[in-house]
Parts: C-alpha cells; sequence; structure tokens
C-alpha cells in the first residue's frame, strides 16, 4: 500500500462482492474505474487468503480429435474432461489411480481417454462415464511417467521410471512386445509416429532415441545434444522431425531418420522447459516451461512466433495444440488449465491499459506494465484465475475476466471519480 495507496483502492473496489455494502455505496461514484466481466463474487468468501495445495497441481493436458473436450491428469490422483468452450467439467473426477496422475491423452477416436500414474499402473476410461474400460495394466516396476496411443488406437505405449518403454494392446493390457530396454535412466515422455510404426522417447540421461514399434529395436540414435535431462518430445505430423525439451532450457528439432539438427537449439526460457508439441501443420512448435510462460517458436527457424504467455503462478507442466492450430491449452502446478489464443502473436491489449499476455503480477498481486509502472492489484484469492487477454478461459473455482476499456490508471487515477 505504501507504493501507490489510491490505486489498491481503485484496484479493491470492482472486486468487492456485489451484495456487499461496499460496492453499494461506492460502485456508482467510480465509473472510470475496471470492471469485472466475468468471475464476480456475490458475497464475501468465508477467507480471502489462498492457501497453495500441489496435491492439486494439473500435470498433464490433452485435446480431444474434436477439440470440444480438454483431458486433465492431477497431483491429486484423478482425470478430469473439461468443454473447451465453456471451461464446465463435463466427466469426472475418474477415481482409481492410488498415486498422482503424470499422463493423459485422447483415443484418436475420442471415446477412450488413457492415463499414466506414479502408482505404476496405466487405465483406460471411457471419455463420457469415467467408468474403467481396461486395465490396470501392470508391469511396469517404477512410475509411469507417460502414455500415448497408436494412431489406429489399439495400442499403447508408455514410458516409465524402471527405464523401459513397454508397449500394450489397449482392450485387453497384454503387452505386445518385450520391453523395449536401451535407456540409462527414466524415461520421460514417448510418442508413436504418424503410421504407427515408429516410437520416439526422451529419457533422463539426455538422450532421444526411435524404436521400431513391433520389434522394439532401436532404428535411430541415441541422439544427444541436450546438456540435461530431456523431459518432452513429439513427432512432427509427417513423420520427419522430433522436437525434444529439456532441463538445459532449451528446445531442438532434429531428423527423425539420422538424427541431424534441423534447427535449434531455440532459446529463451530462462528455466527447465517441461513440455513441447507440434502445431497440426507442423510448422510451429508450443513450450511450457519452469518458468511459468509459454511460448510459440517457427518450427524452422525458431523465432519466437507469439509469447512469451504469462499467467500461471506455477511451473507449466503440459502444453498442447487443438486440432485446428487456432488455440494452445496449458496446464500447471498452480491448479490452473488455461486455454490460449495461438495466433495472438504480438499480444492484444485491452483499452488503453499496458495489460497484455507478458504482464506479470510481482509478489505483492500488483500487475506490472512494459516499464514495471503499477497498473492494478489483484486480491489473491483471484491471481491464479486471471484472465489474460489471449485466454478464452482458465479453469478453477475463481476464474475471472477483467474489463479495462473505462479503466483510467497512472497519472490519470484522480479522475475515475464522479464530481
Amino acid at each position: 500500500m505504501a507504493k501507490s495507496a489510491p490505486h489498491v483502492y481503485l484496484s479493491t473496489l470492482p472486486f468487492a462482492p456485489t451484495c456487499s455494502l461496499v460496492s453499494a455505496h461506492y460502485s456508482s461514484s467510480f465509473p472510470r474505474i475496471l470492471r469485472v466481466e466475468r468471475g464476480r463474487l456475490s458475497h464475501w468468501p468465508s477467507s480471502e487468503m489462498v492457501i497453495s495445495n500441489v496435491r492439486g497441481g494439473i500435470l498433464s493436458v490433452a485435446l480431444s480429435p474434436d477439440g470440444q473436450r480438454i483431458v486433465s491428469g492431477s497431483f491429486d490422483r484423478t482425470i478430469r474432461v473439461w468443454n473447451t468452450t465453456t471451461g464446465e467439467t463435463e466427466a469426472g473426477p475418474f477415481t482409481g489411480h492410488t498415486n498422482l496422475v503424470r499422463s493423459v491423452a485422447f483415443s484418436p477416436d475420442g471415446q477412450r481417454i488413457v492415463s499414466g500414474s506414479f502408482d505404476r499402473t496405466i487405465r483406460v476410461w471411457n471419455a463420457t462415464t469415467g467408468e474403467t474400460e481396461a486395465g490396470p495394466f501392470t508391469g511396469c516396476t517404477g512410475s509411469v511417467r507417460s502414455v500415448a496411443f497408436s494412431p489406429d488406437g489399439q495400442r499403447i505405449v508408455s514410458g516409465s521410471d524402471d527405464r523401459t518403454i513397454r508397449l500394450w494392446n489397449a482392450t485387453t493390457g497384454e503387452t505386445e512386445a518385450s520391453p523395449f530396454t536401451g535407456h540409462m535412466s527414466l524415461v520421460m515422455s514417448v510418442a508413436f509416429s504418424p503410421d504407427g510404426q515408429r516410437i520416439v522417447s526422451g529419457s533422463f540421461d539426455r538422450t532421444i532415441r526411435v524404436w521400431n514399434a513391433t520389434t522394439g529395436e532401436t532404428e535411430a540414435g541415441p541422439y544427444t545434444g541436450h546438456t540435461d535431462w530431456v523431459t518432452s518430445v513429439a513427432i512432427s505430423p509427417d513423420g520427419q522431425r522430433i522436437v525434444s525439451g529439456s532441463f538445459d532450457r532449451t528446445i531442438h528439432v532434429l531428423n527423425a531418420t539420422t538424427g541431424e539438427t534441423e534447427a535449434g537449439p531455440f532459446t529463451g526460457h530462462t528455466d527447465s522447459v517441461r513440455s513441447v508439441a507440434f502445431s497440426p501443420d507442423g510448422q510451429r512448435i508450443v513450450s511450457g516451461s519452469d518458468d511459468l510462460t509459454i511460448r510459440v517458436w517457427n518450427a524452422t527457424t525458431g523465432e519466437t512466433e507469439a509469447g512469451p504467455f504469462t499467467g500461471h503462478m506455477s511451473s507449466v507442466r503440459s502444453v498442447a495444440f487443438s486440432p485446428d492450430g487456432q488455440r494452445i491449452v496449458s496446464g500447471s502446478n498452480d491448479r490452473a488449465i488455461r486455454l490460449w489464443n495461438a495466433m495472438t502473436g504480438e499480444t492484444e491489449t485491452t483499452g488503453q491499459v499496458d495489460f497484455t499476455d507478458q504482464s506479470k503480477i510481482n509478489d505483492e498481486g500488483w500487475i506490472c506494465g512494459s516499464n514495471d509502472e503499477l497498473l492494478l492489484w489483484v486480491p489473491p484469492l483471484h491471481r491464479t484465475g486471471l484472465h489474460r487477454p489471449s485466454n478464452i478461459w482458465v479453469s478453477g473455482e475463481h476464474e475471472i475476466r477483467l474489463d479495462t476499456s473505462t479503466f483510467v490508471h497512472g497519472h490519470n487515477w484522480s479522475t475515475c471519480i464522479n464530481t
């Protein structure tokens, strides 16, 4: 408050519940302040303090093939399905895992969901009812870090802390080949090629390998280049390139056959890269990082095409493009899922206020402008669910969208009152 006492009061007034005496008495006198467009409370909550609970952090997100639903896996051991238009929960929570859910994916027809857990099992769920359709699949002797369906939906690949890749029949749970071995440390990420003939894996041993999906033989690799753990891998839609993200804070694009570097390393993230994915046309790459941001890169040049998108209050653990390439979904340790417009590039501002996707919220809760000037203060309850200009929706109990079109601030703050 010492920094800007008037701004604190003027920022807080729009957040006052609609039925509160503060709102009833003062709101009409201040027409030129920001408005809470969505998420305003009707009554004061029992507590305005937000207590972090890492058990609810989001570890994995994926979009359905039709782009209408998002599935999430969480620290709280559950899977949930969300509507991408409304942000409402469509199904779940699906329960059954006895430890955190590290990886989730939709089947190609969108009817099933596969999940991998630190309880060392894999389960297949009905995406509508949440009923277990197959599993739990057992056999992994370490936590399951990554799972994916084959393009025909008949098989599931998993990567585990036991250093192996395993191939499963998606209906029976029987293993279809002996465990693929070769990595010297835990397997963090696995993916099928578009034709289903190959599997790519990334490991804490800092390498990437390509495997024959039938025999389990290594077809290419190990590819080296990263100087720290490989956390995420994906194959381009044409099957010709592999993208990888690492604790070394970089992203590499490799030729899937030769292992030669085709692009990168892409630099810009200031902390570990946790998740990477290609756009449906293979022209862009999205990444999520421990630096709390999401970036969109040109897959050929490594130039930043959009972002960094800010808004998450903790590590971004998972990112994915929508099937039409227009949106990006992200999941974070902050317990929020955000849906972004992927095409905004140099992100739009709202009205004349310097509130953008890049605006940071400092430790005291102030949204800061591009020159670190204090724009407005956000109560603790609403910080995690705050929309950025490019957000389509944000999951969570306290989702909130601001309208700053009539908001006066800075040197003009005194004109916000009726005189």
